[in-house]
């Protein structure tokens, strides 16, 4: 039994060895693999495109020792916001609620046996209501905050802008990449004294740096102007090219 196990072996390794002589062999009588000579360079697209929409987080912030007092306040102050921000033609689903909270700050600095009437320690309550607003015409962003300002918002926690549909953005700066690729390519290959031929490899990095406006509080003073600018979209793409 042994034996007839080690002579199956030898004929399978002496097999396996036949086999790859005979890849070998093949290779050095003429079936080497030809070497292709490849160039590799790295092409830039850019391109700045006009933002069409806009976001703006806006709303009250109030103070008051009573937190229904304040919270009361607040309300009519919002509902003030909330339809000036409508008579814009802006409709309601673009208007949501971020943020609600009512905090009681204490004041540390009174003295300890400082108590209100029901014993709860000196301080007021600050309160707080903030909407976001999506805008489809940036334009109106500069309206919508001199409105709300106008109707008693005080609080403003960014604008941002961005595009509907950046795929087509990024479709025309790849377009733009992989012709400068080409370009470069075909320079290169030319002072070489060669020829570009088909691309074999290529590899891309995307990227874009969005417009964006921020003020922290406005305090009930003016927005001032509110410019939407233009969003960098750029593209890097290495490509491999035959050369010819």
């Amino acid at each position: 039994m042994t034996d007839t196990f080690h002579v199956r072996r030898l004929r399978a390794v002496a097999l396996l060895t036949l086999l790859l002589f005979a890849g070998t062999a093949a290779l050095s009588a003429g079936g080497s693999v030809e070497r292709t000579d490849t160039i590799t360079v790295i092409g830039r697209g850019e391109v700045y495109a006009e933002p069409d929409q806009a976001t703006i987080t806006v709303g009250v912030q109030l103070y008051d020792e009573s937190a229904q007092d304040a919270s009361v306040l607040l309300r009519e102050r919002m509902e003030a916001v909330i339809g000036a921000i409508r008579a814009l033609g802006i409709p309601d689903r673009q208007i949501q609620t971020t943020n609600y909270s009512i905090f009681f700050e204490r004041d540390y600095q009174a003295p300890a046996e400082s108590r209100t009437g029901d014993g709860r320690p000196a301080g007021i309550y600050r309160v707080e209501n903030m909407v976001r607003v999506s805008l489809d015409d940036p334009t109106l962003a500069a309206r919508t905050v001199e409105a709300a300002i106008e109707a008693g918002a005080n609080q403003l926690y960014g604008i941002g802008f961005s595009i509907s549909d950046p795929g087509l953005v990024d479709a025309q700066v790849r377009e733009i990449a992989m012709s400068d690729a080409l370009a470069r390519a075909t320079q290169l290959a030319t002072l070489a004294g060669r020829t570009v031929g088909r691309a074999v490899e290529i590899s891309e990095a995307m990227g874009s740096a969005p417009a964006y406006a921020e003020a922290r509080s406005m305090g009930g003073y003016g927005g001032g102007p509110v410019e939407p600018g233009a969003t960098r979209y750029s593209a890097g793409v290495q490509v491999t090219y035959e050369l010819e």
